[in-house]
């Protein structure tokens, strides 16, 4: 069987149980790094143990004599409160405990002030026995710091450049339309950071997302599905891409692809102006509300090219997503009311960013706006692609609100904390439900755009952030 037939199967899977209301309640673990201590941990809902599932060779922790199977209950003589796994509560527990600590004791410089007791149990039974275990940590600045927050991008950034194939492409483990996908966010994130060494690697870039016909791989009829099944999603990042790169003045091959583009995205809206993954209106006709606010993104992005918006196309899908507003202010997954609003990071904030580059709706910007600072905890519950709400949603903040942008900031500093190994590695951590999506991505390169996006705003290097 093929990887495409593992895609389609395996994106199937996912939106099932999202549809049945299965990854809401029954997946209670969450594994993810250990960041500086340099391994993977393990949290179950309810529990207030950490339970190391991994070390790396020569890592700190391993070095201090931390095994596998310990359950670390407390850092520095504070004991962890239990791990949630509500979407309201982000990384409150161990995560967030261990993340914010091990940052705060890896900045300072004294090497015997970069000291770390972790207190932990091992074995089982009558064998179990608690133990305080003194962790050396190398130095690191905070990640807060702006010395820490160009650390993580030039770690990002370069993870990015080593990673990217000669042809210009980042080779996601499925198919074409995850190879699109990341390449079109892994470009614009290069382009975040802004350095000159990136120019003649943009350029590759764009010219493989034209790909073999320049015209981004849409059909003359934009209503055949084309080589990928998927396309919406590579469609509309491949035009977010294509305009950053190019600074807005795209030549004329380009601008035909991103014209061709968004006209698809029309074509493919139906009467209603509902979309699906690709020509196929799914669930029953119940559309996909996700395409409907990336196809706005897509649109906004485009006429910053000089591609005109079809405002009949615009007004529709605009119709659909306004009745898609829960009363939180979050766009739901679908029309219907009580769906989807938890993990409406994605859909918010794709739509607050494209309200703000054609500076429209702006009772409705800030009402999505609102939204995505309030509830910043759980900004990495995005269905299976947790990783575009996390990539977006900074951007969209800091467009509304710097003083909300750095909030969220400091909401997610465990996260930027754990996400960095003792080697300065960049590795992906996923929501607390379903990453599926970003399984077909390729999750540590995902990881590296997420860091720079989260990072990279105050250096207004994009459209998106306002530039």
């Amino acid at each position: 069987m093929n990887n495409w037939v593992f895609f389609v199967r395996g994106f199937a899977a996912v939106y099932l149980c999202l549809l049945t209301g299965m990854s809401l309640e029954s997946v209670a673990q969450e594994s993810f790094p250990l960041g500086i201590l340099g391994g993977r941990g393990e949290v179950t809902a309810g529990s207030s143990l950490l339970t190391v599932k991994s070390l790396d060779e020569h890592a700190p922790a391993q070095v201090a004599g931390v095994l596998p199977g310990d359950q670390i209950f407390a850092i520095d003589g504070v004991e962890f409160q239990a791990h949630s796994n509500g979407v309201d509560d982000g990384g409150s527990g161990p995560q967030k405990a261990l993340g914010e600590r091990l940052d705060t004791v890896a900045a300072r410089t004294p090497k015997t002030e970069r000291i770390t007791v972790l207190k932990l149990r091992r074995g089982e039974g009558e064998s179990k026995e608690v133990l305080e275990i003194q962790c050396a940590l190398p130095k690191r600045q905070g990640v807060l710091t702006l010395a820490g927050r160009n650390e993580l991008l030039s770690r990002a950034a370069g993870y990015l450049r080593k990673t990217c194939q000669p042809e210009g492409f980042w080779n996601a483990p499925v198919g074409l339309t995850g190879d699109r996908v990341l390449t079109a966010w892994a470009a614009v994130a290069l382009k975040a950071v802004g350095e000159n060494r990136d120019v003649e690697l943009l350029r590759r870039n764009a010219k493989w997302l034209l790909g073999p016909q320049q015209r981004c791989w849409v059909p003359e009829d934009p209503l055949e599905k084309g080589p990928d099944n998927l396309g919406n999603w590579a469609l509309t990042s491949g035009v977010v891409a294509l305009v950053e790169v190019s600074q807005g003045e795209p030549n004329r091959v380009q601008k035909a692809a991103i014209e061709a583009s968004c006209e698809a995205l029309c074509k493919r809206m139906n009467a209603q102006g509902r979309f699906g993954h690709d020509v196929v209106v799914g669930y029953s006709g119940k559309g996909f509300n996700v395409i409907n606010t990336l196809s706005h993104l897509a649109w906004a992005m485009g006429s910053k090219a000089g591609v005109s918006i079809d405002q009949a196309a615009w007004d529709l899908s605009l119709q659909q997503v306004k009745q898609s507003i829960d009363p939180n202010g979050g766009v739901r997954y679908w029309t219907m009311a009580n769906t989807g609003t938890a993990d409406a990071s994605l859909r918010t904030s794709s739509m607050a960013l494209a309200l703000g580059l054609v500076e429209s709706e702006p009772r409705l910007l800030a009402s999505l706006s609102k939204y995505l600072d309030q509830h910043r905890a759980r900004t990495r519950e995005a269905h299976a692609v947790g990783s575009l709400g996390m990539l977006l949603a900074p951007a969209a903040i800091w467009r509304h609100d710097r003083d909300a942008y750095q909030r969220f900031l400091e909401e997610w500093r465990w996260y930027l904390s754990l996400m960095q190994d003792h080697k300065g590695n960049v590795h992906y951590i996923g929501g607390k439900r379903n990453n599926g999506g970003d399984d077909y991505l390729g999750k540590d390169r995902m990881a590296c755009v997420i860091a720079i996006m989260l990072l990279a705003p105050e250096r207004e290097k994009l459209m998106l952030f306002g530039k």
